[in-house]
Formats: C-alpha cells, sequence, structure tokens
C-alpha cells in the first residue's frame, strides 16, 4: 500500500514549499527493511513520523540512526532510509531562505540528516503526538499549519539560542535566481547580478546555505531533471531522456545521466525502477509546482 496526500497551497505556513501526508507498507522477500534514498533538492526537509522511527543513514556504510523525526538540509547525495514495513508521517518541504524563521537556525547549520528533536526541541514531540491523533489528513495538516504559522520564537533545541535577523539580501536574490533559472545561471553571472565578488559570494552563501553557489546551481539543475525523469516514468511531458536533457539545460543524454549518478547514486532507469511504485502513487512531489498534477489533494477548509 502506497498513500500520498499533498496539502493544497492555501494550507502552507510561510516558508512551507510543500506538505504531504504519506503512510506505506513495505514488503521484500527476506524481510529485511528496504532502502529509499532520499534526493538531493533545493528544499530542505522535515520529516514527523507518526508510525515509529524513520533509521536513516548518510551512506551506505554508515550505521542506521534511528530518528523519530528529521530534518535534512541541502546535500549533493542522498540520505538512505532503511524502510520499516509500516510507515506513515508528514514531510515537509521548507524554503532555505525561511530556515531561521521556522527552524531557528541557519540551513547552513544543518547536516545531510539532523535529528529533529534536537532541533526542534520539545515541540517536535507535540506535533508528532498531534499529527498521529488527527483523524484525517485534513487536520494533521491543520496541526502542522499551527505549529509553523508565524511562531513568536522559532522553535529550538535544549539549551540553544535561536539564529536572529534576515538572510543577506544578496545571498537571497543569488538563490532566488538560481532557482527561477532552474540552475541555468553561470555563477559569474549571479555574482554579477548581486554585485559581490565570486569569492565573497561562495563565503556568505555557503556560511548561510550549506552549500556553494556552485553546488546550489547543480543541484537546482539536477531536481528539475528528476521531476521531468518523473513524468516521463508516467508517460507525461518527455518522451526520452534526451528530451529531459535537452529540456533541463544538460549538453546531452550523457551529461544527464552523468549527473544523476553523482546526486542520485544511481541511473536515472536505475531510480525509477527503484522508485516506481511510489511515483504512480503520487510519492515525490515534494516542492512547488506539482499541485496541478498530483492525484490526491485534500481540500483545505477553516
Amino acid at each position: 500500500m502506497h498513500e500520498f496526500v499533498r496539502a493544497p497551497s492555501d494550507a502552507l505556513p510561510p516558508g512551507v514549499v510543500s506538505m504531504v501526508g504519506y503512510r506505506l507498507r513495505t514488503e521484500t522477500t527476506d524481510g529485511a527493511p528496504s532502502v529509499h534514498r532520499g534526493l538531493p533538492s533545493p528544499w530542505l526537509t522535515l520529516v514527523v513520523s507518526t508510525a515509529g522511527v524513520v533509521p536513516t543513514s548518510p551512506g551506505p556504510d554508515a550505521v542506521p540512526v534511528r530518528y523519530e523525526s528529521l530534518v535534512g538540509g541541502l546535500h549533493t547525495h542522498p540520505a538512505l532510509i532503511h524502510q520499516p514495513r509500516e510507515q506513515a508521517g508528514v514531510q515537509l518541504a521548507l524554503d532555505p531562505l525561511a530556515c531561521r524563521g521556522l527552524l531557528g537556525v541557519r540551513a547552513g547549520d544543518l547536516g545531510l540528516v539532523e535529528d529533529g528533536d534536537a532541533v526542534l526541541g520539545p515541540d517536535a514531540a507535540r506535533l508528532r503526538e498531534q499529527a498521529a491523533e488527527a483523524g484525517s489528513w485534513a487536520a494533521a495538516f491543520d496541526a502542522v499549519r499551527a505549529a509553523f504559522a508565524a511562531p513568536a520564537d522559532p522553535p529550538h533545541g535544549p539549551g540553544a539560542v535561536p539564529v536572529r535577523g534576515e538572510v543577506r539580501v544578496e545571498v537571497a536574490e543569488a538563490w532566488r535566481l538560481l532557482v527561477r533559472t532552474r540552475g541555468r545561471a553561470l555563477v559569474r553571472d549571479v555574482a554579477r547580478h548581486v554585485a559581490l565578488g565570486e569569492r565573497q559570494l561562495e563565503t556568505l552563501f555557503r556560511a548561510e546555505l550549506g552549500v556553494t553557489p556552485r553546488a546550489a546551481r547543480g543541484l537546482v539543475r539536477f531536481d528539475a531533471a528528476r521531476r521531468q525523469v518523473q513524468r516521463l516514468a508516467l508517460g507525461r511531458g518527455s518522451r526520452t531522456l534526451a528530451d529531459v536533457a535537452a529540456q533541463t539545460g544538460y549538453a546531452d543524454h550523457s551529461h544527464l545521466v552523468r549527473d544523476f549518478r553523482r546526486f542520485a547514486g544511481t541511473s536515472p532507469t536505475g531510480w525509477v525502477r527503484e522508485e516506481l511504485g511510489n511515483i504512480q502513487a503520487g510519492g515525490h512531489t515534494d516542492g512547488p509546482g506539482w499541485g496541478h498534477e498530483h492525484p490526491r489533494e485534500h481540500p483545505h477548509t477553516d
């Protein structure tokens, strides 16, 4: 069983790009947990599990850590989720520029995977409880929305002091330009646009967001390609991987495959083979722009 329900855009707090409820039951022939790739994207990830721990590791040789909630920063290789048989919860995609206000830290302070309880403090357990006790996806979304809707003080872990202040305007504009152009803007042009030298932009950008402008450019372009690969698997949009490459700014099919392996750890066809069930059920629709074609979108009512 695979169920994904996306909250409509008018149910999202400021800075939350998407919110998807999920309920999964996975089976393997040997009874061992299946491994899901948490792919890089231009958004931070917050997972609020309502069905127990989510064992996650930063790589194939690392021992999975059992998180009840987890937060993922911007990253350029996949996190590996060792899926238990039963999974349920709410996954949020967060604008990294809103991280200070939503989580009380800079996006650059987050690693590949962080313990959500350490980042959010007592709010994490309270949010899990409220989402688990909600009688519907609409009620679960409302609980999450209430937790993040313009908090007077951002959530934070024990003893931590929330990061205050605004993201530097040059960094924010550089990030937005990379996202607007889907990674096609050259870093030197981005630096010129925000009136900074490339080296100065890199220093400020990495400190705030955790990746360099060059890495962010590749990340945004990969995400655009991943979305097109997903649509291709569903029989929509592009007809071949060569078409995907041309539409997302890659020189050719081979460059797309090489970049996909770099970010996902597998080829486009390998990823689709692993994730086809989730794709067909409406998964992998984090981020903006999926509402019009998501198979299930729960209407929001006040």
